[in-house]
């Protein structure tokens, strides 16, 4: 594939903070890219540079993207660890190098005359199910140390019927909060999920209740890396710090006490042992790594080691290249992982992430459920049309 143009813009991510879209022509049409911004990073992801310097460096590399010709997107991939050869991409940087390979990825489906997600796709297709922020906490800011409450289909019909479930239970649970909080004025954080006084036990009461009568689950995002201090977790707003063990076993209690099915980053990001202490106590329930991962195949390898979870989330913008995306998911589901694809809480109206879940085959996808998230249900839901027609 031969590129006629390619060129950069600053635009505006849905956290308000700036960040870039990538343009590339060829004989075939337009197509675009945009990066997401992850407001808690893991130290493991590849390097974010603020987006002046990421349109520095573009215009240092730039020609050789239109002086050679690209056959695959491995080509692509492999040209830009050329170009960095540093792990995590800290010369031109990780955002910009996602922007190009995805951008790339675009343009291989438009020269087939496909959509992205039956370009990537190897052989019957099915969509993820949704896994959807409806309620957010987060340490020092809110009553409810817990990051995210999520609801999740354990059995899907299809997508549509899930996350239509999913939509009128979150206006459920906004209509209980206003009943339980006399200061709630149904204010949502960044990724649309109801912010509320109350603490996280009085939160998981009522999703309980909606969950059980929707014939959902529940899941959590605790996040506890921002909770760790070196010694103890520390839940802010509760006044509980707890120790390694003592997380380990209230973690255990809310999962006995709670519908919940999914939980993502219930220990800090280097603690693969206690990890796998869970996952092995709390099967089937799916025990997700993300901070744990970013990503990032050799983490992923000394998590398989030690079974240190049974599910894995995969953001895109941790690890810089849609190649790498394909490396992980393939080496995760050699092992049985689940492979959950996750938007990031400064997102674009890209979509991409939809059709990576859905050719690469993730049974899982986390998404918010209101404002600017529903363009990529939506997108999800007319895959799940072009798929059934």
């Amino acid at each position: 594939m031969k590129v006629r143009n390619l060129k950069i813009r600053k635009i505006i991510a849905t956290n308000v903070q700036k960040t870039i879209e990538l343009e590339l022509e060829t004989s075939k049409g337009i197509v675009r890219s945009s990066v997401p911004i992850g407001t808690s990073r893991s130290k493991y992801e590849v390097v974010f540079l603020d987006v002046e310097d990421v349109i520095r460096k573009f215009s240092l590399i730039k020609k050789h993207f239109l002086t050679r010709e690209f056959k695959s997107q491995k080509d692509v991939d492999s040209f830009l660890r050329l170009i960095d050869k540093s792990p995590n991409f800290k010369e031109i940087g990780g955002n910009l190098a996602l922007g190009i390979s995805s951008v790339f990825l675009k343009a291989f489906a438009l020269e087939e005359g496909k959509e992205v997600f039956e370009f990537l796709l190897k052989g019957n297709a099915f969509l993820p199910k949704p896994i959807c922020n409806v309620a957010g906490g987060w340490a020092g800011t809110w009553a409810a140390d817990i990051q995210e409450f999520l609801f999740v289909p354990v059995h899907q019909k299809s997508f549509l019927d899930s996350v239509m479930k999913i939509a009128d239970s979150y206006v459920e649970v906004g209509k209980a909060l206003k009943e339980k909080d006399p200061n709630f004025v149904f204010s949502k954080n960044i990724e649309s999920g109801w912010v509320s006084g109350l603490p996280s036990e009085e939160i998981l009461s009522i999703l309980t209740k909606i969950a059980n009568e929707n014939t959902l689950k529940i899941g959590l995002d605790v996040a506890a890396s921002h909770l760790w201090d070196g010694t103890y977790y520390n839940y802010g707003n509760s006044g509980i710090k707890l120790s390694r063990p003592e997380q380990r076993s209230f973690m255990e209690e809310i999962a006995k006490k709670y519908p919940i099915y999914y939980i993502e980053d219930p220990f800090h990001e280097d603690d693969f042992l206690t990890f796998s202490f869970l996952t092995k106590k709390l099967q089937p329930k799916l025990i997700c790594g993300d901070d744990l991962y970013s990503t990032n195949l050799e983490r992923l390898k000394c998590g398989l080691e030690q079974k240190a979870t049974n599910a894995i989330l995969i953001k895109p913008n941790q690890v810089g290249t849609i190649t790498d995306v394909m490396n992980v998911i393939k080496e995760a589901r050699k092992e049985m992982l689940v492979t959950v694809m996750s938007h990031r809480s400064g997102e674009t109206e890209d979509t991409l992430i939809c059709h990576l879940a859905v050719g690469l085959g993730c049974e899982f996808i986390k998404l918010g459920i209101g404002g600017e998230r529903a363009l990529k249900i939506n997108e999800l839901i007319r895959i799940e049309e072009k798929l059934k027609s």
